[in-house]
């Protein structure tokens, strides 16, 4: 059975034959796993995703096709699992979260890159909508690499007001990213799939 083409499998499947799945199962779950990981990144996810899909394939046997692609049917479904993975985890503090702290150290992954673009700019948005003084120490900061000494002596105001005004545009900035990262997170993500 194990020389059996996925024809004969899926037929075999229809008709209820456990053993035609087990090897149908075997001889695509690790190529399933490994795409899943490619588009997510997420071992939990790639082990959920191969499941959920294999038990959809049992639930609905006597839906299969022997003539059409199996392997192109698992496949898809796994793509599927995952766009629906994505447009739900977007809205989870915890996955937003993951991004954005990848963002601000620095060590986003070219895996990544279209996240941090989008979280790029987002951020460059929000810092526009800063009052102008809070714009220019924030700028002078964090992207001119000032100390908050250097930055106060330059405008003539005091270090304490320099701090301030860091810390609230640090918030204000942090505060716009959750609000907005989700979409952008999620259009990045799935432009990344369906590339």
């Amino acid at each position: 059975m194990l020389e059996a083409t996925d024809e004969v499998l899926c037929g075999m499947i229809r008709k209820g034959d456990a053993a035609a799945f087990t090897v149908l199962y075997d001889r695509y779950r690790h190529q399933l796993y490994g795409y899943v990981i490619n588009l997510c990144g997420s071992q939990d996810v790639a082990m959920d995703a191969v499941q959920e899909i294999y038990m959809q394939v049992w639930l609905r046997s006597e839906n299969l096709d022997p003539a059409r692609s199996i392997k192109s049917y698992l496949f898809r479904s796994a793509r599927n699992y995952v766009l629906d993975y994505l447009k739900k985890a977007v809205h989870q503090q915890t996955f937003r979260q993951y991004f954005m702290d990848a963002f601000a150290e620095g060590t986003a992954s070219s895996e990544h890159l279209l996240y941090t673009k989008q979280l790029e700019s987002i951020r460059h948005n929000a810092v526009s909508r800063l009052p102008a003084q809070r714009q220019l120490i924030y700028n002078m900061s964090k992207v001119d690499g000032l100390s908050n000494r250097e930055i106060a002596d330059m405008l003539g105001i005091s270090i304490n007001t320099v701090r301030d005004q860091l810390v609230k545009a640090t918030r204000f900035v942090r505060m716009y990213l959750l609000r907005n990262a989700d979409i952008a997170v999620l259009l990045a993500a799935v432009h990344a799939i369906q590339q």
